[in-house]
This record gives C-alpha cells, structure tokens and sequence, in this order.
C-alpha cells in the first residue's frame, strides 16, 4: 500500500512539474467554431494545468452566442478538453424584416449562413439581440414548441405560432394555413387531440374546407368551416 502510494505521489510531481498545455480539443459543436472556442477560452499553450482556473475558462467561453454550458477537462497529456452544450433553436423570432432564432430559455440567437433550422415561425416578440425573453406568455409557447417536437407530428404540421390574450397559443397548420388554437397548458393532450382530429377527419373529409380549428376544450374538437 505505501509502495503504491509513493508511485502515484511520484507521479501527480512528476505531472505537475513536467506536462503543460499543448493543445485545446472541442467536442459537441456545431453552430460555434472551434476557433471561436479556442479564442474565447484564451488559454496560452505551454501553460501547466494546474495553473488554469477552469472557472474562468468556462465563464469566458458560455459568452459566445450559442453556446450554454461547457465541461471542462484536463486530459492524462496535459491537454484541455472542453466538451460544449449548444443551445438549440425552437423557433424563429419574425418582426417585420427583422428575423432571429430563440431557444427554450428566450435567449435570442442569430442566425447563422449555412446553418439554418426548420422551426416554426413565432410572432409578437422583437426580433433582434437583446434581454432575454423571460414572460409567461412566452413560458406558454415555450411549453408548446417542446411539446410539439417531441410529438414530432405537431412539430411537422404546424407552420406558426402566436400567442393570444383570449385564445392563448395559436397556430397556423403547414397544410392550407389553417387556424388551430391550443390555449394554455395540457399541450400534450391538444396534440394528441390535433393528430387523432387529422387522421380520422381531415384525411378522409380534406382540410380545404376547414378555416379554425379549437383544440382547447378537453373531450371535444370545435370547427368552423369556410
């Protein structure tokens, strides 16, 4: 047992005197460049690990845009490998000509060229990079967005989305633009409601006719036709 122990002291010296930082690995990117990484994280190579304060590293690097959290780790080498938590867009902010992508916390996001996502349309908030959307009525279509795609066919039926004072969330179907209104809260039911409407109605009658549908009301589905 003290053999051992002297060998692994001998060894956390021998790593503290002799290994330094050569390299910065990135893992989990894909809107952030690694060079924006490696920049912002300012880490001097040659630098001995213990001389880091990773605390600081991870601090400076969540301050780029996508970016929302980052776990840090000094390989056996010596070298920093900093795996990154991106955030992704829920939907896309449209005021006017102004358009910027928004994540589940209301953090605004700007659009990136070549990294475009296929995510609804969301009005009635500004559109450009300021505080954080932080209001109950987005909290609402927050709720609803992560619902819909994780029911994936409320994700791909439905093209926009407003929230309402009276009808609370409001969404235009992709197919015929079609108004469908879910109100607040219980999502999961309303799109159960909208996908088992869809398959027994729509399919066989045609949505050509339809101009709202209400899904607000627990065991009925309310229509008014065009």
């Amino acid at each position: 047992m003290l053999m051992v122990t002297g060998i692994a002291v001998l060894a956390a010296l021998y790593w503290n005197k002799n290994v330094t930082v050569q390299d910065v690995q990135v893992n989990g990117l894909y809107f952030t460049e690694y060079e924006q990484v490696k920049l912002a994280a300012d880490i001097p190579l040659g630098v001995k690990p213990d001389s880091l304060d990773l605390n600081v590293v991870v601090d400076r690097v969540e301050k780029l845009d996508y970016v929302r959290s980052v776990n840090p780790y000094i390989e056996p080498s010596g070298d920093l490998r900093l795996t990154v938590a991106e955030r992704q867009p829920i939907a896309l902010l449209v005021n006017g000509p102004s358009r910027i992508y928004v994540d589940a916390e209301g953090v605004r996001l700007p659009i990136l060229e070549g990294k475009t996502q296929d995510v609804p349309l969301l009005y009635g908030y500004s559109a450009v990079s300021d505080d954080t959307i932080k209001t109950e009525e987005f909290a609402q279509v927050r709720d609803f967005l992560m619902r819909a795609k994780i029911d994936g066919f409320g994700w791909n039926t439905i093209s926009e989305v407003v929230f309402d004072e009276t009808d609370g969330v409001v969404a235009l179907s992709h197919e015929n633009g079609v108004k469908l209104l879910f109100g607040r809260n219980d999502f999961q039911t309303k799109l159960e409601n909208w996908k088992a409407f869809y398959t027994d109605i729509i399919r066989t009658k045609g949505i050509q006719s339809m101009r709202q549908i209400d899904l607000r009301f627990t065991n009925q589905v309310v229509t008014r036709e065009i």
